[in-house]
């Protein structure tokens, strides 16, 4: 039996680029090698090993039969694997007996027996793997082409992807190597193992599915950085999967990638603020790269928010309808993702996550155009939105330990919730500018909350974030507002339907901001959860 954490990297192989690669792989004939593999992978019926993140498969590699078990690892490019080999396809759990995720899914068959479930074959792989070891900085990475395909009962799927894994030698050396072949061959990074696609094909949906938000998990003991690094790994899963979702999904289902996509990024740049001082701090590169492709993003979804939501509305108020003037084309969403700049943002990433335990602690702020010192006291109203929006210098940690982590969080969530309090007294005098910013603060709590929670009171964390979201709704309605009334704005020529239009906007801006302010102002008196 062999057990190993294994590092490695997929992507999804454009059609076009498929001979080159094939080329290039039969180069160095000495570590050149063909095989036709066949896999088998095993779930109970209620797809209870899936869902606890396991890939259990039987795999015949000629005349071998090797039994593999498969879980998640602590950073993208990480999985944990135990292999054994068995006499023929039958599968025994024991075999992974003795490891971590090996217990667990022992566990889980024992109680699937008890509930009157047993596994069985869910879906097959039936793949051509060519494969090359190349040396590169001192390290040895196995590349690999696999050709097939996926089958579930009658529904089957294409398989062209390559695989970049790292033998021996440093993390680095697999990124260096996957970015040349990337940029080389227009590679699309892909998140997803082949065991994801597969349940998700045999659960009868062969699109990637819409990945959401979820809560981090990491201990109560853990310092900033170790929280900092799976904070960090959701944000990535977030995007990198609703990226490939754009990319292979469902056509119909574009718009929500583009907005999980978008939310991916708005926390991970709040994740970066939220641990500002604690953990390293990416390159200004980094964050402007994710800053772009936010904004580009934002304007197809600008314009589904207004075809789908406020111009509904008020066709059901029984407004004419309006012909705007066609503007420039917005990008397409696929394409923009699809392009080599976005894909090597992603790969950035990637790689610098990989790294992060080893990067020094940066306590300078991040675009911080307005530092202030903390506790310094909340900001005025009449100060431009960029300055209210600013945040404060960090108080750096003395030392990387969970004691004084969970301290400076408990401190961080109350000063920004005293920003809060500073626009809830001043609510009547925000501007479009200031309530946009207000907005953007209460979306950074609630985010900043999620990101803290397995430090903070589990019923007051439940209640703070009942008050956040309501009022975050509240404020993405008028937000909705705001982009629908510049956009009649832009009309030159007097038309009664805009002027109808713009009428029935300002009454309903001043609506939502009534139904708000109380909303704000229990948030207020709300206490940020402590740890």
């Amino acid at each position: 039996m062999t057990s190993h954490t294994e590092i490695e990297l997929k992507f999804l192989v454009p059609p076009a680029a498929r001979a080159g690669i094939a080329a290039e792989l039969a180069r160095g004939l000495a570590t050149h090698d063909r095989q036709s593999l066949m896999a088998l992978y095993l779930d109970a019926a209620d797809r209870r090993l899936a869902q606890a993140g396991l890939a259990w498969r039987l795999r015949r590699e000629g005349r071998r039969w090797i039994q593999t078990l498969k879980a998640g690892g602590s950073s993208a490019l990480e999985r944990f694997e135990h292999q054994a080999m068995r006499p023929d396809a039958t599968a025994d759990a024991a075999e992974h007996s003795g490891t971590l995720p090996g217990d667990q899914l022992i566990a889980l068959l024992r109680q699937a027996r008890i509930d009157g479930t047993v596994h069985a074959v869910r879906f097959s792989t039936e793949v051509r793997r060519t494969t090359r070891r190349i040396r590169t900085r001192g390290a040895v990475v196995e590349v690999a082409l696999d050709e097939g395909r996926l089958v579930a009962g009658d529904a089957s799927q294409r398989i062209l992807e390559i695989e970049f894994e790292l033998v021996s030698g440093s993390p680095g050396a697999i990124l260096s190597l996957a970015e040349r072949w990337r940029k080389r061959f227009a590679l699309i990074y892909d998140p997803r193992s082949k065991a994801e696609r597969g349940d998700s094909l045999a659960d009868g949906a062969p699109f990637p599915p819409l990945r959401k938000a979820a809560r981090p998990a990491y201990a109560s003991h853990a310092t900033a950085t170790q929280a900092f690094e799976l904070v960090l790994d959701e944000c990535l899963s977030q995007i990198t999967r609703n990226a490939i979702g754009l990319i292979v999904g469902d056509p119909d289902r574009r718009g929500e990638h583009v907005h999980q996509l978008r939310v991916g990024i708005r926390r991970l740049r709040s994740a970066l603020r939220s641990f500002r001082g604690w953990a390293p701090t990416p390159q200004t590169e980094l964050v402007d790269s994710l800053r772009t492709l936010f904004a580009a993003l934002g304007m197809a979804r600008d314009s589904d928010v207004l075809e789908s939501g406020v111009m509904s509305e008020l066709a059901k108020a029984g407004a004419p309808p309006v012909k705007f003037l066609p503007g420039p084309a917005g990008p397409d969403p696929v394409e923009l993702v699809r392009a080599p700049d976005t894909q090597r943002t992603f790969l950035a990433w990637i790689t610098w996550r990989s790294t992060l335990a080893e990067l020094p602690i940066d306590t300078h702020p991040i675009d911080d155009q307005s530092a202030l010192a903390e506790g310094a006291a909340p900001q005025a109203a009449s100060q431009s939105a960029e300055a209210r929006d600013a945040d404060p210098t960090p108080r750096p940690l003395a030392s990387d330990d969970a004691r004084t982590f969970r301290r400076n969080v408990g401190r961080r969530l109350r000063r920004l919730h005293a920003r809060i309090v500073s626009d809830t007294n001043t609510f009547d005098a925000l501007d479009h500018d200031g309530l946009h910013a207000l907005r953007k603060r209460i979306k950074r709590q609630r985010y900043a909350v999620d990101f803290f929670a397995p430090l903070l009171r589990r019923r007051e964390v439940e209640r703070y974030l009942g008050a956040l979201g309501a009022i975050q709704d509240r404020m993405g309605a008028l937000n909705d507002l705001f982009v629908a009334r510049a956009r009649y704005q832009t009309l030159d020529t007097p038309d009664p339907a805009a002027w109808f239009a713009l009428g029935w906007l300002a009454a309903r801006v001043a609506e939502v901001r009534a139904l708000a302010k109380p909303e704000l102002a229990r948030l207020a008196k709300a206490d940020p959860p402590k740890p």
